[in-house]
Order: C-alpha cells, then sequence, then structure tokens
C-alpha cells in the first residue's frame, strides 16, 4: 500500500510547509433576537463547527469571539423553542456586526417558511439528535434509526442489531464515527454495532449508494455518528445521565466532563449498562438476551492560527449473551432466574479501541482536512461452561479474532463563490484480521483500500447541483489454513477490485413551499471475507455456510426522486427509489445437508431493490402535531424471485403534544406513537411469512428549572399493551421450545418502561 503511506507522508510535509504561525487575529461580534418580538435571547448556542468552538450570547444576546482563521465559517445558532439557523461568513470579510434573528418554532406567519437543512440535500438524510434519543427510550443505536422512514434493525434479542437501510444492511451500510470509517466485523448478521449511546450529538441516516464521499461499502447508505460538542468557551461543564429498563430490570448510567478555553478544550465520559434477559408479551423469558459492558470516552481540541486539532479516544467493553437455535429448550430448562446476569452459556466479548485525530487547516478560500483513525477489534465468542448442552464431536472451540483498521480520510475543500464549493479527496484503510482461538469463521487477512475523488457543490435561493466522480481500488489477501478438499479449509486469495463510480443531483424550489430532489448515483462493493471464504458450521444457527473465491464485486446504480412539501400547518415529503445492483451476493438454502446440517451457500445475482418512503406532519396548533410514515421495500433477483431477509413495509404515527412553560415544568411533552408491521407475504425461497402487529407507545417528559438547575426527565413505555408479536428481521424469529407442557417461542420484547434522567450542572462558575 506504498500509494496510501505515500499519500499520508506528502499531505503531512504540505501541511506542515503551508502552516504560517503569523496569523492575524479575526473578531466576529454580533447579535442574537426574536425574530416576532425583537427581544434579545440569552445563552443561544453558537457553534462553529469549521473550528470546533462553541459560546453563549451574553444576557442583552450579544456574542463576540476573536482569533479566527481567515475564510469560510459555518456559524450555527440554537435554541430552544427555536429553528436552528446557519449562517456561512467570510470572516476576513466582516467588519460589522452580525444581527441574528431566530424564528420561534411555532411561528404563524405564512410568509416564513424555513426548510431542514437536510431537506435541501439531493439524497435523502435525517438526524436524530441526543433528545430525541433520549425520548425514545430505545435499548439501542439501531432501534432508534428506525423511528426514520427507510430504516429498519436485524436483531437478534436486544442488545445485538444493526441498521437496515433501504433493505441493505452489515457490509453494504458504511458506518462513520467522528468522520472516519469504522469496521465491527459487520459481515457476520449478529455482530451489532456495538455502541452506547453516551456522549452522542446525533446520528445522521444518509440514504442510497454513498460511495462517492464514504468509500467501497456504502452500497446501501451511511449511518454516521458524531460526538458531542465541546463546552462553550471559559466553562467547565458536567452531566450526569441515569436511565432504568424495566424489563430487563437494566439500568444505565454515564457522567461527563468537559471545558474550553480559548484554543484549547477537553471532554471526558465514562459510563455503563447492565441489562437481564428479556421477557415477551407473555411474560416468558428469552433466555441468553442479556447483556452489558462499559464505555470510556475523551478528546482534547486544539486551534492555532489557521490549524484546528482533535484528537478522540473511545474503549469499548461489552459482553452479549447468545441464544442459540438448537439449545433453547435446554436454555429454557435452565435453572435461571429472572435476575440472572452471568455469562456462563454462550456469549460474545468485544473490546474495541478508536482513537481518530483530526486536522483541519483553513486558509482564505480553502480548507484542508487530514483525519487518521486506527480501530482495535478483539471479538471473542465463548460457547459457555463445556460448551454447555454439546456433545464431545460437536465441540467446535471458541472464537478469538482481532481485527485492527488504519484509516486516512484527506481532502481540500476550495470556495470558488459564495454559491459554489469544490472538493478533491483521497481516503483508503489497512486492515488485518487474526484468528488467536481454536475454531475461525474467516481466515487471516490483510485488507488493502485507496480512492480519489472530486465533488463540486453549487447551491443559491432556489437551486442546487452536487456531483462527482471516484475512483476505487480495493485488494483482499487471505492466508490458507486446513486441508484441502475438507472442512474448514481456507485457501489462500489475492484478489484486486477497481471501480469507478459518480453521483450527480439537484433540488429545485418550484415556489415557495414546493422542492423537488433527484438523484443519481452508483456504488460497488468488494466482496466480504466470510463470502468469499466460508468453509463450515456456523454455530449460531447450526448451517453450514460456503464461500466462492471468484465472486466479482457489486456495483449498483440507483435512481431517487422525492417532493417535499412545507407550509404553515402541513409539510409531508416523498421519495421513490429503484436500486439496481450487478452481482449481488445473498446467502441461500440449497437442498443438500451435511453431517444432518442443512447447507448454505453465497449465491451470486443481478438485483433489484425498488421503494417508497413518505412522511406527513400536521400541526393544527402552535401545541400539537400529528406525524405519520410510511416505508415499503420489494426486492427481486433478475429472474422474478424475491430476495431473503427483507423487511416488511411499516406504518408509524405519532400524535404529539408540547406546551409552553408553566412554573417549574419547561416544555412539557406528552406523545402517543404506533408502530404497524404489515403482514410480510414477499418471500424469499425457503423462508416463512409472519403476521402484521401493531405496538403502542407512549411517553412524556420535562426540564425541570429549581433556580439554577436544571434537570430533564422522561418517561416512554414502548409496547404499551404488551403485545405479543415477532418481527420479521429478528433472527431468532423461528424458535420455539416445549418444556412443561407449554411451548415457548423466540417473540420479541414485551413492555417496557425507560425512565430517563439528565442533570447538566457546572463543575465551575466566574
Amino acid at each position: 500500500m506504498r500509494a496510501f503511506l505515500l499519500s499520508i507522508i506528502l499531505l503531512s510535509v504540505f501541511f506542515l510547509l503551508f502552516q504560517n504561525p503569523a496569523f492575524s487575529q479575526i473578531t466576529i461580534k454580533g447579535n442574537v433576537s426574536d425574530l416576532v418580538s425583537g427581544d434579545s435571547l440569552d445563552g443561544v448556542t453558537v457553534y462553529i463547527s469549521d473550528i470546533q468552538k462553541v459560546l453563549t450570547t451574553e444576557a442583552n444576546g450579544d456574542f463576540r469571539i476573536s482569533g479566527l482563521p481567515r475564510g469560510f465559517l459555518q456559524f450555527q445558532f440554537s435554541f430552544p423553542g427555536y429553528k436552528t439557523y446557519t449562517l456561512q461568513i467570510e470572516t476576513d470579510k466582516i467588519s460589522e456586526p452580525v444581527y441574528v434573528k431566530l424564528i420561534p418554532d411555532d411561528i404563524k406567519t405564512d410568509e416564513i417558511v424555513v426548510i431542514e437543512t437536510g431537506v435541501e440535500k439531493s439524497y435523502q438524510t435525517e438526524k436524530i439528535k441526543f433528545k430525541e434519543l433520549m425520548r425514545y427510550g430505545s435499548m439501542n443505536i439501531s432501534e432508534a434509526v428506525t423511528k426514520i422512514p427507510g430504516v429498519w434493525q436485524l436483531s437478534t434479542g436486544t442488545g445485538i442489531s444493526k441498521p437496515v437501510i433501504r433493505g441493505l444492511y452489515g457490509n453494504r451500510i458504511g458506518i462513520m464515527v467522528n468522520g472516519i470509517r469504522f469496521d465491527n466485523q459487520q459481515w457476520q448478521d449478529e455482530h451489532g454495532l456495538v455502541m452506547s449511546s453516551d456522549g452522542i450529538d446525533n446520528i445522521e441516516v444518509i440514504k442510497g449508494p454513498r460511495s462517492l464521499l464514504y468509500g467501497p461499502e456504502a452500497i446501501g447508505g451511511v449511518v454516521s455518528i458524531t460526538d458531542e460538542h465541546p463546552a462553550p468557551i471559559g466553562e467547565e461543564n458536567a452531566d450526569l445521565n441515569v436511565k432504568f429498563y424495566t424489563n430487563t430490570l437494566g439500568i444505565l448510567a454515564d457522567v461527563g466532563m468537559k471545558g474550553a478555553k480559548k484554543n484549547f478544550n477537553w471532554l471526558i465520559r465514562f459510563g455503563g449498562e447492565t441489562h437481564a434477559d428479556y421477557l415477551d408479551g407473555n411474560e416468558d423469558r428469552i433466555p441468553q438476551t442479556r447483556f452489558g459492558g462499559y464505555t470510556v470516552k475523551s478528546n482534547t481540541g486544539f486551534n492555532k492560527g489557521s490549524w484546528v486539532g482533535k484528537l478522540n479516544y473511545s474503549y469499548t467493553n461489552y459482553t452479549y449473551g447468545i441464544l442459540e437455535g438448537r439449545e433453547f429448550e435446554k436454555e429454557i430448562a435452565s435453572n435461571e432466574t429472572r435476575f440472572d446476569r452471568s455469562f456462563n452459556g454462550p456469549h460474545h466479548q468485544l473490546k474495541v479501541h478508536n482513537v481518530v485525530l483530526s486536522n483541519t487547516f483553513i486558509k482564505e478560500r480553502s480548507k484542508f482536512r487530514i483525519n487518521v483513525g486506527h480501530t482495535y477489534n478483539r471479538r471473542q465468542e465463548r460457547e459457555g461452561n463445556d460448551e454447555r448442552f454439546l456433545p464431545d464431536s460437536l465441540q467446535f472451540g471458541n472464537l478469538d479474532m482481532v481485527l485492527n483498521t488504519t484509516s486516512l480520510d484527506a481532502g481540500w475543500i476550495y470556495t470558488l463563490s459564495k454559491y459554489t464549493e469544490f472538493t478533491f479527496g483521497i481516503q483508503g484503510f489497512i486492515q488485518s484480521n487474526i484468528n488467536h482461538g481454536a475454531r475461525r469463521l474467516i481466515p487471516d487477512s490483510d485488507v488493502k483500500s485507496f480512492s480519489a475523488t472530486g465533488i463540486i457543490n453549487f447551491r443559491n435561493d432556489k437551486f442546487t447541483f452536487e456531483g462527482g466522480a471516484r475512483f476505487d481500488i480495493f485488494n483482499v489477501k487471505t492466508v490458507e489454513y486446513g486441508v484441502e478438499d475438507s472442512l474448514y479449509h481456507y485457501p489462500a486469495i489475492d484478489p484486486v477490485y477497481r471501480s469507478v463510480n459518480g453521483s450527480g443531483g439537484i433540488t429545485y424550489k418550484l415556489f415557495k413551499p414546493l422542492l423537488i430532489k433527484a438523484n443519481v448515483s452508483t456504488g460497488f462493493r468488494a466482496p466480504n471475507l466470510a463470502e468469499l471464504t466460508s468453509n463450515g458450521l456456523h454455530e449460531g444457527v447450526f448451517q453450514y455456510e460456503l464461500g466462492n473465491k471468484d465472486f466479482n464485486s457489486e456495483q449498483s446504480v440507483e435512481g431517487d426522486l422525492g417532493l417535499v412539501f412545507e407550509s404553515r400547518y402541513f409539510s409531508a415529503e416523498i421519495s421513490a427509489y429503484n436500486n439496481r445492483i450487478n452481482n449481488y451476493i445473498y446467502l441461500g438454502q440449497t437442498k443438500d445437508t451435511l453431517r444432518g446440517y442443512p447447507v448454505f451457500r453465497y449465491i451470486q445475482s443481478d438485483a433489484a431493490l425498488r421503494g417508497l418512503e413518505a412522511d406527513m406532519t400536521v400541526k393544527p396548533t402552535e401545541w400539537l402535531s400529528l406525524r405519520t410514515t410510511f416505508s415499503t421495500v420489494i426486492a427481486k433477483r433478475s429472474d422474478d424471485v424475491n430476495l431473503p431477509l427483507i423487511p416488511a413495509d411499516k406504518v408509524t404515527t405519532a400524535l404529539h403534544f408540547e406546551l409552553n412553560n408553566w412554573k417549574f415544568f419547561h416544555s412539557p411533552y406528552f406523545e402517543l406513537s404506533t408502530y404497524t408491521a404489515l403482514a410480510k407475504t414477499r418471500l424469499g425461497e425457503n423462508e416463512t411469512g409472519l403476521p402484521a402487529y401493531t405496538i403502542l407507545n407512549a411517553g412524556f417528559g420535562c426540564d425541570l428549572r429549581f433556580e439554577k438547575q436544571l434537570i430533564n426527565i422522561t418517561i416512554s413505555c414502548n409496547n404499551l399493551l404488551n403485545k405479543v408479536y415477532t418481527d420479521f428481521m429478528s433472527r431468532i424469529k423461528l424458535l420455539n421450545a416445549n418444556y412443561n407442557g407449554k411451548t415457548f417461542y423466540g417473540n420479541n420484547m414485551g413492555r417496557n418502561i425507560v425512565l430517563a434522567v439528565k442533570i447538566p450542572f457546572r463543575l465551575s462558575y466566574n
């Protein structure tokens, strides 16, 4: 990977030469007020994303920040009860104060219509903020993003899940953490994200092929996770977060501390959670679905002149119980109690170190970024005490894999004019996988990837355009293991995959409330190690899986068309897409058996995924809104056969009440919502359909303010009526066991009430 290493060296040298220690102090000052009343707003958060700085307005609405570099900077103004406003400022061209008028959320003038930033992108994207994560009461990140149209989750119990975007998941979804690629052995269905929601500012879901921006594994979409912002300059803050889960008898707690000076900021956060097995709607315990672990996060940020640097580090240690199909009855019959949290049975233990060093250089119209990250991922899959119920002849030993990934993301962003921006970037990673256990699912391997991309953006009041092209080269090299023509033999392979991709998209405001969006994108994905080399028994589901070393890379072309309508009382967004994927790889069951186990083979065939997403909100008054969404995806091979493991159509509704402040209750809200999965009738080969179901959810919350102390409280109740149901994307959906004359099933979770409390406070007061 000489080109990869040489690029790092050349860029580093260039940035060092580029950096000029002598810089002029540029100061921006201004005022923030209410657009309707004209009153000054105290405590408005001003976030300058390019230099990772936060400040707040004073009592008279004024703000002032000095030491800014010359160039274009993004200023974001946010305040509870008001619409967030983003403003681009060319710092060396501003001599007068900046006056910002924020629009209240409950504004009732037809003349003012604010469209969210993500809507003006030609592709479909939506964000979930930290406050919404608290309100949802979700068990994990993947469950939280299912609130977004076109997004589902593939789950194994409650702790293990991964996002499904428009029918695609695993290696077809790019995972980004703080702008750098994150890999957690996504090729395996029961390998979840292994991330806590501690310290997250937002989760952005981008739908459709985004290889142009995010690389070779973004053929279906991207989940981008961004950690919390720094503290405001001159402050040292802390917060305590606690959650209680009634169904799993679970508790999550974390504490964070952060501070910021003029040119330096720091943060540390640590916390953990523990959950017992969950109960379904019949109050039956689903064994070995327990999980728990802890996370430590820290970061430091620096800026001097035109340079901004940030170092992020996180460590995650989680353990997940695994319910194995053939042992369901014996697990039910075991003498474990409702409160048991031990991991004597089959379980996964994961340890992840993640380090990201981000650097940005800003000078006049240019921004240079160079981000380098490294992830150490150790995955141990243990069969429990003496593999518990398996006879000696079928004891496979434990799995122990170490995955090391070093990533680079570098680019030059040049602002041609107020409306036009050009980006040239390179990306790449070097990855190694080493087996240390007695059992292995994939061989020892090395993976190398390098790419170059160019993108141009244009935006004015009515029209936006984004387009570009990208070249990728991807190499997989494995080490031979085992005896040829026998089980658990992995051949030595060294394929190289090359691909050129492009994207072009527009938005056009037909008239004031109506926006049209159109996008055509291509993407590619190289086959993963399991698809290329599998040759053995997958113990979790007890099926033999066989790969094919001669697979070609997947190549997709997606067309996406959308309409967005926003007015005083009504808003709606509808989008349709057609994603054609050549050489689509999937796991299909054959008629063969081996040692009594069914044989599954990875198969390659052209495929198409077509779908529709709709999102409608009615807001008749300032305190009441009704939102409903619909999502469907139809996925078929070129011979018109349905693809396997594609989610059922879903409909969600939410009736939301949010009132003004009353005494020490600030922004109290109440919400009733439903999640409906329609009957699964479009089935792949050897699949079994499931009936429709609807679950009812409820939530309540408010901010309590006692003098200077603020306490945020939310209570959410998911599956309020304790519905017994099974989701089609649950990997344990077909499990059943008979014990003491009763039949048990692998149903989803029953009623779960979640109490979340957040207490922010100052470490020091000026």
